[in-house]
């Protein structure tokens, strides 16, 4: 194997590879350097925080469509249409999510 130093600068030698597969390869160096450099409780404590992350999310999604399914229903038992007021923007933790919370 040549040394990180040497070139080689003829084109029919060197392959084309697309950024798309450089950023995975990389990608991967990167992972498995930070997981070696990493003790077995950091990546677990990495790893619970992204489990809770997703689960919270989840968890978020699931109210919300039980909401639009509850407002669909309450429209249909009274006969007409209930209105949803749609937010394009927010600042801060929606309300009545996050368990615990007031």
């Amino acid at each position: 194997m040549p040394s990180p130093s040497l070139f080689c600068l003829a084109s029919s030698i060197i392959e084309i590879m697309k950024a798309s597969e450089m950023a995975r390869i990389l990608g991967r160096r990167g992972g498995r350097a930070r997981a070696a450099r990493l003790s077995v409780s950091d990546r677990r404590r990495i790893a619970s925080l992204g489990g809770r992350a997703r689960r919270r999310s989840l968890q978020a999604a699931r109210r919300i469509d039980d909401n639009f399914r509850y407002a669909a229903v309450l429209g249909d038992l009274r006969g007409q249409p209930t209105s949803v007021r749609r937010l394009t923007v927010f600042a801060g933790p929606l309300p009545g999510i996050y368990p615990g919370e007031s």
